[in-house]
């Protein structure tokens, strides 16, 4: 049996973004505008949606209404796109991933379209599953005995993953046995790095809370240095791939006691 939560999710999330491109259409709007334009929603329900984005920095709350904040500086310059050309590889990388989840774990599934493949392949079993991935989460509802947990938080349309705020603190309050991580790029001197900034805020605080950390990564993404980095091979126990990498990057994951598979 799952837990029936993540509806609600997914309608408060759909319904703040609308409330967000609604104020930034109009750039300031007054709460009137707002209840009007939102008729079937509760004044006390717009107060927390623009406390909620006033807190995820999309908004500032001015006296009667709300003022949109330019954010093209964060989730929406660098983002990953769904990426869909490499599916083979990350086929592949799903079919070696779903081997460590066992039955009555709690695992994470990063968002993302690797992570959407390991979803699709894991085992009807008695696990709890928490990502930050809709799509994930939905897929993941096709089965009868998995719980399911998603977070709360902003939704960013480019790669179907909510971060921000409310993710981290429902992340600090959690624990998780293993945490399957997508990274964009991996370089010696970067690291695991990813897009955007709240991306590796999640990340980082994921891998503090994981018992294991199992990075999946297909080759196309070695070499590649994106502007924020979320781990160092350190921080890794399992680095999963679709073939063969660098002598590189294997002595530096020797080093590290990281298991490439």
């Amino acid at each position: 049996m799952y837990l029936v939560t993540m509806g609600d999710y997914i309608l408060n999330i759909l319904r703040r973004e609308k409330i967000k491109d609604f104020i930034k259409k109009k750039k300031i709007v007054s709460l009137k505008e707002l209840s009007g334009e939102f008729s079937g929603v509760s004044v006390m329900t717009i107060h927390r949606d623009l406390d909620f984005l006033a807190k995820e920095g999309f908004i500032s709350r001015i006296r009667g209404g709300a003022k949109y904040i330019d954010t093209s500086e964060k989730s929406d310059t660098v983002p990953d796109p769904p990426d869909i050309s490499n599916k083979p590889q990350k086929d592949i990388v799903a079919q070696k991933a779903v081997g460590f989840v066992q039955e009555g774990s709690s695992i994470f599934l990063d968002g993302g379209t690797t992570m959407l493949e390991l979803a699709k392949i894991i085992p009807d079993m008695y696990i709890n599953v928490m990502t930050n991935g809709p799509n994930i989460a939905l897929e993941i509802a096709e089965k009868m005995r998995p719980a399911i947990t998603l977070c709360g938080g902003v939704l960013n349309r480019k790669n179907l993953s909510i971060f921000g705020y409310s993710a981290l603190e429902m992340l600090s309050k959690i624990n998780v046995d293993v945490a399957f991580i997508s990274a964009s790029g991996y370089s010696e001197e970067g690291g695991f790095t990813c897009g955007f900034e709240e991306q590796a805020k999640l990340r980082r605080l994921l891998i503090e809370k994981a018992r294991s950390v199992i990075i999946l990564i297909d080759s196309t993404k070695f070499g590649k240095m994106l502007p924020y980095t979320f781990a160092k091979m350190e921080d890794v126990n399992y680095l999963i791939t679709d073939k063969a990498t660098s002598q590189e990057l294997l002595d530096a994951a020797a080093k590290n006691n990281v298991t490439v598979l």
